[in-house]
């Protein structure tokens, strides 16, 4: 109820500013729907820097998360990196100042890791990044018009091109990691494509610079891992203005430093749940590590990487890093082992023992002891040279009595002993035999034997290269997959100007030929033959195989000729003999014809007994007789039957599929013989009705089949 002094006084109206907003023409303003998740993530993805769209205080948050379980992750790797300085260490031959056992002692280090690790990248390195294609593809599942072999043809000439051509620091980065890998035992490499050049790039990830927890068995199933990098003002300018860093100072005082000197970032992928509905999606977020402050966010995900299920979104993380082992680690963990710790103590111990042994020659050839307190020297310590004799005013009695020499003894023959059993032991682990290195091979030893000491001496080697191999696939896949996105369909034709059967251009699609459903990757190295040493004495087993008549001597020749990379081996074949090649194809001519001849007389035999079998139905004999009978004419017109449609089939195929093998009856052109008979061709005596006795039974007929008067004397 309304008091007196609010009567007459104007009242607010209740539907004041309920209705919609209006714009400046008077007419209602429609509010945009709000974004669902999935559209959220699509934009997202499409960003360069996400960052720009959250607050300072959320980008607070996120750096400070990153900063802390990144030391969380270095910490699990301390162990590694101890081994892995030490082993770096010992393969540079990197020296220390001594004092002990006096100044400026021997101080040699022997090359043991430096030698296993630069034989391992010598044989390696070939085998890796061999002369010609550096890929090749294999189909899987069933392929009867060969659509499948042409399309794993394309995509193996255009990636081995690809990588020996576009990615130019492929090979240079190949061979840095074959020489760092067995001295460090993990490495990664990083797989990206820069958009700035228009192409792929790969890069060696530094030991101890790649980041992840140690506990973490595969690359792929880890939370997160991390990369470590500097980049120089001049860097950090230019991913300021093309909108990839946020456009903040990230010192904290410049003043202090050097302004040219190199800031350090840490790239790290992980899960972040952006948009709060408790899954964390994909990001590669980059902090400043000293003051972690975010510098970038990105998406680690595509659009065709979201999935909508009834339960939600899901969303597969991209791929950039793989990762090459030497050797498992010994407790399971993801970093693996290296020669530094394999051979880090055979090392350092011929070090030492090379170094007291030096020590001890170097004491005992320099002399010294004690002189008498009566016995004086004008002018102090003396310094022979080489031949010289000095006078001295003392009788030689005086100087015998005043001079106690020490005896410094020699190097140990034990020492010298056990410094050749360590280095034996280090060879044997790091797969540097003699065998190996091309020494030790006798000038009559036999492929095999060869063989089998190659394979002893490379136990360690053979499967760390599998290993590679293993990781090599990986990386090619991971290769295929960004080519299948950003390979461009000009590009892809322009390389390969292809045709169809008929002569028109044909236009292919680099996303349907990259399809790896149906395809596997692989590379072209073999990883049961690693050396030229083992392809070598493959080649010769071949040849002496050949030389035996086990193998054909043309394909063993070929074999042989590309063990020893000898270009264009067709080249070399043996070109055929026009008259030789003229009397094959008379001899050829002559064996057909005479196998028609034998036709016509199986065809002969084949009327006879049918005649015979007409006969015998139309006789009074007994029945089981009769039965006896006709079931032995009809043995022999089925086999009769058989070897002319042998015979048929040899002259339809030139006489391939029934050519004499070798050690057998038959020559060229003749049929295999038949179990029972006395060569290739059944007896002609039994085909065209000569007598005589067969190979069967008397009068040329089958065994117990009734001898009867033939046209010829014979049985037919």
């Amino acid at each position: 109820m309304l008091t007196d002094e609010f009567i007459g006084a104007p009242q607010p109206d209740p539907y004041l500013g309920m209705g919609p907003p209006l714009d400046e023409d008077g007419l209602p303003v429609v509010a945009a729907p709000e974004p669902s998740p999935l559209e959220m993530l699509q934009h997202y993805a499409g960003m360069t820097n996400v960052a720009t769209m959250l607050t300072d205080a959320e980008l607070a948050k996120i750096g400070q998360t990153v900063k802390r379980e990144y030391d969380i992750d270095r910490e699990s790797m301390t162990g590694w990196m101890a081994r892995m300085k030490r082993g770096l260490d010992l393969a540079k031959l990197v020296r220390e100042d001594k004092t002990y056992p006096f100044p400026n002692a021997s101080n040699v280090r022997y090359p043991l890791i430096t030698e296993a690790a630069m034989a391992f990248n010598a044989k390696a390195y070939p085998a890796v990044v061999p002369s010609g294609d550096v890929v090749r593809c294999a189909v899987k599942g069933r392929d009867p018009q060969g659509q499948k072999a042409a399309r794993a043809e394309r995509v193996s000439a255009h990636m081995s091109h690809d990588l020996m051509s576009n990615v130019e620091e492929w090979e240079e980065e190949t061979d840095k990691l074959l020489m760092l890998l067995p001295i460090v035992g993990t490495v990664v490499r990083k797989w990206w494509h820069d958009p700035s050049e228009g192409r792929k790039r790969c890069r060696n990830i530094l030991p101890g610079k790649f980041v992840v927890n140690d506990r973490v068995q595969v690359l792929d199933d880890a939370p997160r891992c991390s990369e470590e990098f500097e980049l120089y003002p001049s860097e950090i300018a230019d991913r300021k203005r093309d909108g990839r860093f946020r456009d903040i100072d990230y010192r904290e005082d410049e003043g202090e430093e050097d302004t040219l000197a190199p800031q350090c970032f840490v790239e790290q992928h992980r899960r972040i749940d952006l948009d709060g509905d408790g899954y964390g999606e994909p990001y590669i977020v980059t902090i400043h590590k000293d003051t972690e402050r975010v510098a970038r966010i990105v998406a680690d995900f595509d659009e065709g990487d979201i999935k909508q299920t009834e339960t939600g979104v899901t969303i597969r993380r991209g791929s950039y890093f793989v990762a090459y082992h030497f050797v498992p680690s010994m407790d399971g963990g993801f970093l693996g082992t290296g020669l530094g710790l394999l051979l880090g103590d055979i090392s350092e111990t011929i070090n030492s023992i090379l170094n007291l042994m030096l020590d001890a020659g170097h004491m005992a050839s320099r002399g010294g002891g004690f002189i008498g307190s009566e016995f004086r020297i004008k002018g102090g310590s003396q310094q022979f040279r080489p031949g010289e004799w000095k006078l001295a005013t003392e009788r030689g009695a005086d100087i015998r009595n005043s001079i106690v020499p020490m005896t410094f003894p020699g190097p140990d023959a034990t020492l010298f002993q056990l410094l050749g059993m360590l280095i034996e032991a280090g060879k044997a682990i790091g797969a540097i035999k003699d065998i190996t290195t091309g020494e030790g091979q006798g000038a009559n030893q036999p492929a095999t034997t060869t063989l089998a000491l190659i394979e002893q001496g490379l136990a360690v080697f053979t499967a760390a290269y599998k290993r590679i191999f293993r990781s090599l696939r990986q990386e090619f896949k991971l290769v295929a997959k960004i080519n299948a996105r950003t390979v461009t369909p000009e590009d892809y034709n322009r390389f390969h100007d292809a045709v169809d059967p008929n002569g028109q251009q044909m236009w292919l699609d680099p996303r349907a030929d990259y399809d790896l459903s149906d395809m596997d990757i692989l590379p072209v190295a073999d990883p049961s033959a690693v050396t030229k040493m083992q392809e070598a004495a493959k080649a010769q087993l071949v040849m002496q195989m050949a030389a035996q008549g086990l193998v054909d001597k043309q394909v063993a020749a070929q074999r042989i000729m590309e063990s020893a990379s000898i270009p264009s081996p067709e080249e070399l074949a043996m070109k055929p003999d026009p008259m030789e090649a003229q009397m094959k194809e008379m001899a050829l001519q002559a064996g057909r014809a005479e196998i028609a001849i034998k036709m016509v007389g199986i065809e002969k035999a084949l009327a006879e007994i049918e005649k015979l079998r007409a006969g015998t139905i139309d006789t009074t004999m007994d029945a089981a007789t009769k039965a006896q009978q006709l079931l032995q004419f009809d043995a022999v017109a089925m086999t009769l039957e058989a070897i002319r449609n042998g015979l048929g089939a040899a002259i339809a195929g030139d006489f391939g599929g029934m050519a004499g093998a070798p050690g057998n009856a038959g020559g060229f052109g003749q049929p295999q013989a038949m179990p029972g008979d006395g060569g290739g061709i059944p007896d002609p005596r039994l085909l065209d009705g000569g007598g005589g006795a067969g190979p069967a039974g008397a009068g040329g007929a089958p065994a117990g089949f009734p001898p009867q008067a033939g046209p010829g004397g014979g049985p037919f």
